[in-house]
């Protein structure tokens, strides 16, 4: 059976604070904000679709010739380091999180679009959301929509980031069209970037079968806190568990 396929209403709550817009491209559906200070034209729009189509394109092609990079449930190796970086850094992430490299395809890709429209627009802040995983760069305060699943009174929650560079990815075993093995209703990571965020969060997902894998992915994760993520909120039915630099709003 497929698991059901969130309506991404959860785009709708900063429209006042940023310049919006959308950017789709096959499989690819991101939501973009900059901040309303940002030179935002019809231009910035044209360069981001350009950055999602020529990654998405290079990946493709990658995966053409190498199908064990598109279907690997593991790490992998570079045979050849002449490779894009992006698709390094694929491989890096999914190396620290020990998952296959397209575990971290969507922080990938939300990450390489945020990094530049902020190196090529002058920007006070950007924020980039792909099917739930996000990249955040800004200069305020923001807080982050928490989703776990339609009826979970989780939902009501934000995480409140400080100011500073993000990636805050969201594992899902109830929703959600990406392949998951675990019964959690949200795995969120934190960390400063996204593919690293989107590798763990995938890894701990699969590790929550029943509530008392809460804690024990929390212990597991303990390990990295500090050194690979900020921090993590894991949800389970009735249950939350979270550590590290993690702060909640109502």
């Amino acid at each position: 059976m497929k698991r059901p396929i969130v309506k991404r209403f959860y785009r709708e709550r900063y429209s006042e604070r940023f310049n919006e817009f959308y950017v789709k491209y096959k499989h690819t559906d991101m939501w973009i904000g900059v901040g309303k200070s940002c030179e935002f034209s019809v231009r910035m729009v044209d360069f981001a679709y350009e950055k999602v189509k020529i990654t998405y394109d290079t990946l493709d092609e990658y995966i053409k010739e190498n199908p064990e990079f598109g279907k690997s449930l593991v790490p992998l190796m570079l045979n050849n380091l002449e490779v894009p970086e992006f698709i390094k850094n694929m491989v890096d992430a999914s190396q620290l999180a020990e998952v296959g490299p397209m575990a971290c395809v969507a922080g990938m890709f939300a990450q390489i679009v945020g990094e530049e429209l902020m190196r090529n627009y002058n920007c006070n802040g950007v924020i980039v959301e792909n099917g739930g995983d996000i990249y955040v760069n800004t200069d305020e305060e923001i807080k982050i929509g928490i989703f776990a699943n339609f009826d979970s009174e989780f939902n009501k929650l934000s995480l409140v980031l400080e100011p500073g560079e993000y990636g805050v990815c969201t594992s899902s075993g109830k929703i959600g069209h990406s392949l998951n093995f675990g019964n959690a209703d949200a795995v969120i990571v934190i960390s400063k970037d996204s593919a690293i965020s989107d590798a763990f969060a995938t890894k701990y997902s699969n590790m929550v079968r029943t509530s008392e894998d809460v804690e024990k992915v929390l212990a597991k994760a303990k390990e990295e806190i500090g050194k690979s993520i900020e921090g993590i909120i894991v949800i389970y039915r009735d249950i939350i568990g979270a550590l590290g630099k993690v702060k909640f709003s109502y």
